[in-house]
Protein backbone atom coordinates (compact mmCIF):
# COMPACT_ATOMS: atom_id res chain seq x y z
CA UNK A 1 0.00 0.00 0.00
CA UNK A 2 0.88 3.83 -1.08
CA UNK A 3 0.26 6.50 1.24
CA UNK A 4 0.59 9.81 0.30
CA UNK A 5 0.14 13.25 2.89
CA UNK A 6 0.30 16.45 1.87
CA UNK A 7 2.64 18.83 3.99
CA UNK A 8 2.68 21.93 3.01
CA UNK A 9 0.91 24.20 0.00
CA UNK A 10 1.40 27.56 -1.52
CA UNK A 11 0.44 29.87 -4.13
CA UNK A 12 1.58 27.05 -6.24
CA UNK A 13 3.26 23.99 -5.33
CA UNK A 14 2.57 21.75 -2.55
CA UNK A 15 4.65 19.20 -1.49
CA UNK A 16 3.55 15.72 -0.01
CA UNK A 17 5.64 12.68 1.51
CA UNK A 18 5.32 9.21 0.75
CA UNK A 19 4.81 5.78 3.77
CA UNK A 20 5.15 2.61 1.22
CA UNK A 21 3.85 -0.61 3.11
CA UNK A 22 4.68 -4.27 2.11
CA UNK A 23 5.17 -7.19 4.12
CA UNK A 24 9.43 -7.57 3.25
CA UNK A 25 9.82 -3.86 4.88
CA UNK A 26 6.75 -2.68 6.56
CA UNK A 27 5.96 0.43 7.03
CA UNK A 28 8.55 3.20 5.96
CA UNK A 29 8.72 6.33 4.67
CA UNK A 30 10.14 6.82 0.83
CA UNK A 31 13.12 8.79 -0.04
CA UNK A 32 13.35 10.16 -3.74
CA UNK A 33 16.46 9.82 -5.85
CA UNK A 34 16.88 13.86 -7.50
CA UNK A 35 19.66 14.87 -9.34
CA UNK A 36 21.75 18.51 -8.46
CA UNK A 37 22.03 20.40 -10.99
CA UNK A 38 24.77 22.71 -12.51
CA UNK A 39 23.19 25.16 -14.73
CA UNK A 40 24.70 27.59 -16.85
CA UNK A 41 23.75 30.88 -18.57
CA UNK A 42 24.71 33.30 -21.33
CA UNK A 43 25.15 35.85 -18.91
CA UNK A 44 25.55 36.53 -14.85
CA UNK A 45 21.99 36.23 -14.81
CA UNK A 46 19.06 33.00 -14.32
CA UNK A 47 16.90 35.69 -16.75
CA UNK A 48 19.58 34.90 -19.56
CA UNK A 49 19.61 32.01 -22.21
CA UNK A 50 20.21 28.70 -20.76
CA UNK A 51 23.93 27.63 -22.03
CA UNK A 52 24.04 24.11 -20.52
CA UNK A 53 22.00 21.64 -17.87
CA UNK A 54 24.70 19.17 -15.97
CA UNK A 55 23.65 16.41 -13.77
CA UNK A 56 26.75 16.60 -11.07
CA UNK A 57 25.52 14.44 -8.33
CA UNK A 58 22.24 13.05 -6.76
CA UNK A 59 20.31 13.81 -3.37
CA UNK A 60 17.79 12.05 -1.43
CA UNK A 61 14.13 13.80 -1.26
CA UNK A 62 11.26 13.10 1.56
CA UNK A 63 9.18 15.00 -0.21
CA UNK A 64 7.93 15.67 -4.10
CA UNK A 65 6.21 18.81 -5.34
CA UNK A 66 3.18 18.85 -7.23
CA UNK A 67 3.26 14.66 -6.82
CA UNK A 68 0.85 12.42 -7.70
CA UNK A 69 0.43 8.29 -8.51
CA UNK A 70 -0.12 6.30 -11.21
CA UNK A 71 -1.33 2.80 -10.78
CA UNK A 72 -1.77 1.88 -14.23
CA UNK A 73 2.10 3.02 -14.68
CA UNK A 74 3.40 2.18 -11.40
CA UNK A 75 4.81 5.52 -11.19
CA UNK A 76 5.10 8.79 -9.13
CA UNK A 77 5.47 12.15 -11.01
CA UNK A 78 6.65 15.70 -9.72
CA UNK A 79 6.51 19.07 -11.14
CA UNK A 80 8.00 21.92 -9.58
CA UNK A 81 7.23 25.23 -10.39
CA UNK A 82 10.03 27.63 -10.06
CA UNK A 83 7.71 30.67 -10.22
CA UNK A 84 4.14 30.73 -10.77
CA UNK A 85 3.76 30.79 -14.24
CA UNK A 86 5.33 27.52 -14.99
CA UNK A 87 7.93 28.72 -17.54
CA UNK A 88 10.88 27.32 -15.35
CA UNK A 89 10.40 23.94 -13.66
CA UNK A 90 11.71 20.90 -12.88
CA UNK A 91 9.88 17.35 -13.27
CA UNK A 92 10.42 13.90 -12.32
CA UNK A 93 9.01 10.00 -12.30
CA UNK A 94 10.00 7.56 -10.38
CA UNK A 95 8.99 3.93 -11.46
CA UNK A 96 8.16 0.99 -8.56
CA UNK A 97 9.93 -2.18 -9.45
CA UNK A 98 11.37 -4.38 -7.37
CA UNK A 99 10.21 -2.89 -4.19
CA UNK A 100 11.21 0.33 -4.56
CA UNK A 101 10.79 3.80 -6.79
CA UNK A 102 13.75 4.37 -9.28
CA UNK A 103 14.37 7.54 -11.09
CA UNK A 104 13.71 6.99 -14.61
CA UNK A 105 13.16 10.44 -16.30
CA UNK A 106 13.82 13.95 -15.25
CA UNK A 107 13.23 17.33 -17.21
CA UNK A 108 14.16 21.20 -16.10
CA UNK A 109 13.50 24.21 -18.01
CA UNK A 110 15.71 26.48 -16.42
CA UNK A 111 15.07 29.52 -19.32
CA UNK A 112 12.84 31.95 -17.61
CA UNK A 113 11.76 32.86 -20.99
CA UNK A 114 7.61 32.56 -20.76
CA UNK A 115 7.64 29.43 -22.50
CA UNK A 116 7.48 25.61 -21.29
CA UNK A 117 10.37 24.39 -22.92
CA UNK A 118 11.43 21.61 -20.71
CA UNK A 119 14.83 19.45 -21.49
CA UNK A 120 15.19 15.74 -20.78
CA UNK A 121 18.66 15.50 -18.68
CA UNK A 122 18.10 11.59 -17.51
CA UNK A 123 16.27 9.01 -19.55
CA UNK A 124 16.04 5.56 -18.60
CA UNK A 125 12.57 5.33 -20.02
CA UNK A 126 12.84 5.41 -23.86
CA UNK A 127 15.33 2.79 -25.26
CA UNK A 128 17.98 3.96 -27.14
Amino acid sequence: RLFRFVCSMAAYNEEAVYYLHDEDGGLRQLQFATPELDIHYAGTDSQEEVEAIAIIGFRAHDRLVNSGYDEGTMTIVSNTRWRGPGDASDSGRWLYRNGHFTLVRYEVDASYDGAVNPETVLDYETPP
